[in-house]
């Protein structure tokens, strides 16, 4: 949320190149670079035009060299709300929003997040990011494990999200980005309970991950939740690796489950899980 009372002046001839730019843009993040190819100006003419637009209050800096407009046909601005969706995409992309920030938007979840979930196969330095007050949470993932999404558009900026199969997938590959493995067990009956249920597609994309925990939890939570599922469980076990894997590594664990290879937490109670089902 950012607050300014008034916007500045600008002129005609620079009101006409931020104009420009954001047509090409779309009222997505703006960058030199993206300046100087739009308006064929060198780079530090760009940037030139950037600062002053910044300084009448045209533009928001979140980040050195990264600018998000304001629309341009308002005369003042209490409060302007920056969609943290529209600021992944531009600073982080390719890219696309899961975990739990995907599991709010396919209503597999009412709990609110501060932190938005991003993956990418850019490398960045730290797993939190903080732009302008709004938190990231970044998991970096190879380009052959970006699958599985569907576009949606925001204010004309195409954003790519985890479709309802890889969200579940990308939890159970790693349960943080699901809240934790409490969570992930909400998130997935709400799941298993959606029109969207197709366990199939999830052994398929269990399959691309290379990550043979993924089977691991995603038998043990089905055997528990929806043990009639037998066909899908067996195929669980078909691909299960020798060595020992945690449900939630971020949690001790004491008792293994041996047919699953798999440790459970401490106070782990499997009959509430099956209950409430």
């Amino acid at each position: 949320m950012y607050q300014k009372s008034n916007l500045a002046g600008i002129g005609k001839l620079s009101r006409q190149r931020l104009s420009k730019v954001l047509q090409y843009t779309h009222q997505g993040c703006i960058t030199s670079k993206l300046v100087s190819k739009y308006l064929e100006v060198s780079l530090r003419t760009a940037r030139g035009f950037l600062n002053g637009w910044a300084k009448n209050g045209w533009v928001y800096r979140i980040q050195r060299g990264v600018y998000l407009p304001i629309e341009l046909s308002l005369e003042s601005l209490d409060q302007t709300f920056i969609d943290p969706w529209i600021i992944a995409e531009g600073l982080y992309s390719p890219c696309y929003i899961g975990g739990w920030s995907a599991a709010e938007y396919w209503d597999f979840t009412e709990q609110i997040f501060e932190k938005t979930i991003v993956f990418t196969s850019q490398h960045i330095n730290g797993k939190i990011k903080n732009i302008k007050n709004i938190s990231f949470l970044i998991s970096k993932l190879n380009s052959d494990k970006m699958f599985g999404l569907k576009t949606i558009w925001k204010e004309q900026i195409k954003i790519q999200i985890s479709d309802p199969h890889k969200t579940i997938i990308d939890m159970l590959n790693d349960p943080a980005v699901g809240g934790g493995i409490r969570l992930i067990i909400d998130i997935f009956k709400k799941y298993l309970s959606s029109s969207y249920i197709n366990l199939e597609i999830l052994i398929e994309y269990a399959k691309k991950m290379k990550n043979r925990a993924i089977f691991k939890r995603l038998g043990f939570l089905l055997s528990i939740i929806k043990p009639e599922e037998k066909d899908i469980i067996n195929k669980c076990i078909q691909y299960l690796s020798k060595g020992n894997s945690k449900l939630d590594p971020k949690l001790r664990s004491r008792r293994l489950v041996k047919k699953w290879n798999l440790w459970i937490p401490e106070n782990f109670d499997i009959t509430k899980v099956s209950n409430d089902s």
